[in-house]
């Protein structure tokens, strides 16, 4: 009896051991499910939507639950020019490359991945440079059309005068042999002229279009052409001269009044483009000033470091001999080439600007 009863004890603390081992198995199996990474998410400390070239910035990386372990996780970055890594104190940071474009990233642990992000990375320092160049370039075009405008006017307004150095030379509707003739120009007869066609000058001929050619012409001044005709001739034909002159000058006085007007409109063409250009101007130097305001009011950075305007001078004037003189431009590219953010500090701290424990 008493053998039979300590093998029912036995059976007993046999099977308590046994519920012992699996509420402790479970107990085990629930803290480490309670511990596994079941979601990452990346939380940017910045709020831009561009980044700059260069640049650092960091994201917070949380975790669920957040007391599972990313040690182990991978930084992806699609960009060979940028870097994205963790940190000590557990924040993800990405350096920007130098070029601009897009770049994509996202953190992976235990087959887990954060949502995936992507920013555009910019150069504000080169675009700046570039757009006012553009002004400046779109000024210097309005200030030439504006010039070519007003000596175009000028010409147009400035008349010109030719007389007949052949005697019974034929006027023709048009600038050939075969146009009609409309009529003879005496030796001396002297006619405004309009322009040269070829071989043939364009005059205007007891108020209409006629054409002479050059060879028996020779251009005068106006004085000469108020004047009148020089060369001898009878003096009948000079009355009869006179007659056709003033009968000319009473059907060309409509056609001569077009004309004014014409000149005058062109002349308030210049007038108005000029105006123009010089506002173009004023505008294109405002937004220079504002361009160069608000740099300076943000800063300049440079490889990740942040300066003030008179470090960025300094750091681009250490440089600027190897670029021949170059512009800014020139020498931000040379930075980005040649330095590391260690010499922009070594550059600053070399002209007293820093100390040496930056």
């Amino acid at each position: 009896m008493r053998k039979q009863n300590s093998i029912i004890r036995i059976l007993i603390l046999v099977f308590a051991v046994l519920i012992a081992l699996e509420v402790i198995g479970g107990g085990i199996y629930l803290f480490s499910a309670s511990k596994k990474l079941k979601a990452i998410t990346l939380q940017p400390d910045f709020t831009e939507t561009s980044l700059e070239v260069g640049t650092q910035y960091t994201f917070s990386v949380n975790t669920k639950p957040s007391s599972a372990s990313i040690k182990k996780a991978t930084c992806v970055v699609d960009d060979p020019t940028s870097s994205f890594e963790l940190s000590d104190d557990g924040k993800a940071v990405l350096t920007t490359g130098m070029n601009e474009g897009n770049v994509t990233i996202y953190v992976e642990c235990k087959d887990i991945k954060s949502q995936v992000l992507t920013f555009s990375i910019v150069d504000s320092v080169a675009r700046a440079q570039a757009e006012a160049a553009a002004q400046a370039e779109a000024q210097k075009e309005a200030e030439e059309a504006a010039a070519a405008a007003a000596a175009e006017a000028e010409a147009a307004a400035a008349k010109k005068y030719v007389k007949s150095v052949g005697d019974d030379v034929n006027v023709r509707s048009t600038n050939s042999t075969d146009g009609d003739v409309l009529g003879k120009a005496k030796k001396g007869e002297m006619f405004e002229k309009v322009e040269d066609v070829d071989d043939w000058t364009h005059i205007l001929y007891k108020g209409q279009d006629g054409y002479m050619k050059t060879e028996f012409l020779t251009e005068i001044s106006e004085e000469e052409y108020n004047e009148g005709a020089t060369d001898t001739t009878d003096t009948e034909e000079k009355k009869d001269e006179k007659k056709d002159e003033k009968k000319t000058e009473e059907n060309t006085e409509a056609s001569n009044q077009t004309k004014e007007d014409a000149e005058k409109k062109a002349a308030e063409d210049a007038a108005k483009a000029a105006a123009d250009a010089e506002k173009a101007a004023q505008e294109a130097a405002a937004a220079q000033a504002a361009a160069a305001a608000a740099q300076a009011a943000a800063g300049y950075n440079l490889l990740g470091v942040s300066m003030n305007a008179q470090e960025y001078k300094t750091v681009l004037d250490a440089v600027r001999h190897a670029t021949a003189n170059g512009t800014d431009a020139e020498c931000v590219q040379y930075h980005k080439e040649h330095h590391q953010a260690g010499d922009i500090i070594t550059i600053l701290v070399g002209a007293g600007l820093r100390q040496q424990d930056w």
